[in-house]
């Protein structure tokens, strides 16, 4: 379960900031990239179970979405996955959007007609903001 995982790791960055400031943090702004692949309910349940009884148990998180940015490695556009993935099939659109890295494989770039992409952005889930009271 990565969703453990990332909760874990992000709960341990909110701990180390607020030590730091000698704060007790409030709000968290997760963004969460539109090819991420994680569940936000899930991370919301696991942060609330790992939270309790903890000086975080209350804090509200918040979920931004990240748009992705592909660029093409033959002309150097830089496109969103929802660009690319409007000439795949359905079938082909989900196995692109679990495993983006099979985007060359299906799709060309409107530009230039190549099939060499770089996911520069959109994959990632990342803590964006913490909000700390004194």
């Amino acid at each position: 379960m990565h969703e453990l995982t990332l909760v874990q790791g992000m709960l341990d960055s909110v701990n180390e900031g607020a030590a730091k400031r000698g704060k007790k943090a409030v709000a968290i702004r997760v963004g969460v990239g539109e090819l991420a692949q994680f569940d936000t309910k899930l991370l919301v349940r696991l942060f609330a179970d790992l939270t309790k009884g903890t000086e975080l148990q209350g804090v509200k998180m918040t979920f931004e979405s990240e748009r992705s940015k592909i660029r093409c490695l033959g002309c150097g556009r830089v496109r969103t996955f929802r660009e690319l993935a409007g000439q795949l099939s359905k079938s082909d659109r989900e196995m692109v959007h679990f495993l983006p890295e099979l985007l060359g494989s299906f799709a060309k770039c409107p530009s230039c007609s190549r099939s060499f992409f770089e996911i520069e952005a959109g994959r990632s889930v990342r803590v964006i903001e913490v909000s700390f009271h004194a």
